[in-house]
């Protein structure tokens, strides 16, 4: 389960990947020049995505590897689970804020302290609306608008997860962290229909529990204060 979600993820976290899924999904398979011409895509940019989707395993060589013309792809059992998982979720009304307009200005504000370069974005997720704080300019650069909804969206929505997760002996767990290609999300569920969502870089070392854990205590009030 836990694959599908990481890979669905990383689908979601490129427009050029996620173009293409989406082309072998409704196509079934594709020659790289064929998809190029049809999603409006250069080719470089398909080739690319294409050797990106097959090294996860989401994508397969259809035809011979020594075959040099005709090189036919398609997705994988995987590949298929994944895009189905990212296809299913609906875009959601997003906004990029600072820290005065974030709905908890001082988590990020401890975050930021206990963890400097590390932290990559924080968003405050609510049914109708997200609202996302990137640590700095740079990061926000590395993603357009439809890419952030997307992988907001693909991640929030984990009613399905959540449920296998609740039939496992230990119970569903505080926190969910996903595997990007530069980074590691940690999803945490709040109160009232409200997820967090902490984007740390791919080499975070610290322990993802005292994470959770100030997230929690540091949004408690934030949350009730909601409610009210």
């Amino acid at each position: 389960m836990t694959e599908t979600w990481d890979s669905a993820g990383y689908i979601a976290s490129s427009r050029y990947r996620l173009t293409v899924c989406e082309y072998l999904s409704k196509n079934g398979s594709g020659l790289p020049s064929r998809i190029a011409v049809e999603t409006d895509l250069a080719q470089p940019h398909v080739s690319r995505a294409l050797s990106e989707l097959r090294e996860q395993g989401i994508v397969e060589l259809l035809v011979p590897d020594s075959q040099q013309k005709g090189r036919l792809y398609g997705l994988t059992d995987l590949g298929e689970l994944a895009y189905e998982r990212v296809a299913l979720d609906n875009r959601v009304e997003l906004s990029v804020v600072d820290s005065d307009e974030f709905p908890a200005p001082e988590l990020i504000e401890e975050l930021e302290s206990k963890h400097g370069e590390m932290l990559r974005a924080i968003a405050w997720c609510e049914p109708d609306e997200v609202r996302v704080r990137f640590s700095s300019q740079e990061v926000l650069n590395q993603y357009d608008e439809d890419t952030m909804k997307t992988i907001v969206s693909t991640l929030v929505n984990q009613d399905s997860m959540a449920e296998s997760l609740d039939n496992l002996p230990a119970g569903a767990p505080e926190f969910i962290v996903f595997g990007l290609e530069k980074a590691l999300v940690v999803l945490i569920p709040l109160e009232d229909d409200t997820d967090l969502l902490v984007s740390v870089d791919k080499s975070f070392d610290r322990n993802l529990e005292n994470l959770t854990e100030t997230c929690l205590e540091v949004t408690g009030a934030t949350v009730l204060d909601a409610d009210d």
